[in-house]
């Protein structure tokens, strides 16, 4: 994604930064004989804006990550993801087509836009169109992110969105035998994807916060509200793939209150199992709680080192 921000990686230790309203997660992974190693993760609140470059700079120096090549994602707020048919045109050809073919799709004008686009996987069902996400980004947005990067003294490998950040982990941690689905169960921040491992079919965002401190039957209303977002999708897949139903969800959730919620009601509301992402087999010296925190990080570290290919 967003090829222009692209530098040439190093080989060696990379930093994942994901960035959300109350904050950002930090990780740092490390190739070594074929393990992926997690060195480093952090989860830094901030408060105001004015609060990140020096966030960004204190967690750096804590996680000895001072000057390495990053991947950071957009914050979901920042981009939106626009499914169109594709035209059959080449890379050339494809960016500025969509440009034009989103500008009546999005709530800004499309000259402010930063444009990426990748394929969907083509359906089984007969006469099914090709599909192709559109990656539309506020420009000033990615412009700010590359620019507090840079203030940090990173170097940037590429400005990312969450969904491929997800499909890093599916890809090369979870690596699944045939489509799942992931759920990214944060409040304010929930995405639901559908990958098998290479390719992503589906990814959709329900707009609906949660407070596990909350009413619990509040909360549990709120989670059987999201349980059936989650089956629609994995319904939606089914017709529009006929590729069979997706074997699992699997759910990236920082919280553990908020996992056992929705699980509890997932049991009742959905047709395939739920789990929680395993983050058993990674290698480091950081607890499994750490990691659930940052695994978007994580997962945005993985592009583009060795065996990430």
């Amino acid at each position: 994604m967003f090829q222009w921000l692209k530098a040439r990686p190093r080989q060696t230790r990379q930093l994942g930064l994901e960035f959300r309203d109350d904050g950002f997660a930090a990780a740092v992974v490390e190739p070594r004989d074929g393990v992926m190693r997690v060195v480093g993760v952090r989860w830094c609140p901030v408060r105001t804006p004015d609060e990140r470059l020096p966030l960004l700079r204190q967690c750096l120096r804590d996680m000895d990550a001072e000057g390495l090549p990053v991947v950071a994602t957009l914050q979901l707020g920042a981009y939106s993801l626009v499914q169109l048919e594709h035209p059959g045109l080449g890379e050339d050809e494809l960016v500025e087509a969509m440009r034009w073919k989103v500008k009546d799709l999005i709530d800004f004008p499309v000259e402010q836009a930063v444009i990426d686009v990748f394929a969907l996987p083509q359906s089984r069902r007969p006469g099914a169109p090709a599909l192709l996400y559109v990656v539309v980004a506020r420009e000033h947005m990615v412009t700010a992110l590359s620019s507090l990067l840079q203030d940090a003294d990173l170097e940037i490998v590429a400005v990312d969105v969450v969904e491929m950040a997800i499909r890093n982990l599916a890809r090369m941690v979870d690596r699944p035998q045939r489509p799942r689905a992931y759920l990214l169960l944060h409040a304010g921040q929930t995405v639901i994807e559908i990958a098998d491992a290479e390719q992503v079919y589906l990814s959709r965002r329900v707009l609906q916060d949660f407070d596990v401190g909350a009413d619990q039957l509040l909360l549990q209303a709120q989670m059987e509200n999201l349980a059936l977002e989650v089956q629609r999708s994995l319904d939606y897949f089914e017709s529009q793939y006929a590729v069979g139903a997706a074997d699992q969800l699997t759910v990236l959730a920082g919280s553990e209150p908020a996992y056992e919620a929705f699980a509890t009601v997932a049991e009742r509301y959905l047709t395939v199992p739920t789990q929680r992402f395993a983050v058993d087999g990674f290698d480091g010296g950081e607890t499994s709680g750490q990691i659930q925190q940052a695994l978007t990080a994580v997962g945005a570290a993985m592009r583009d080192l060795p065996w990430a290919a």
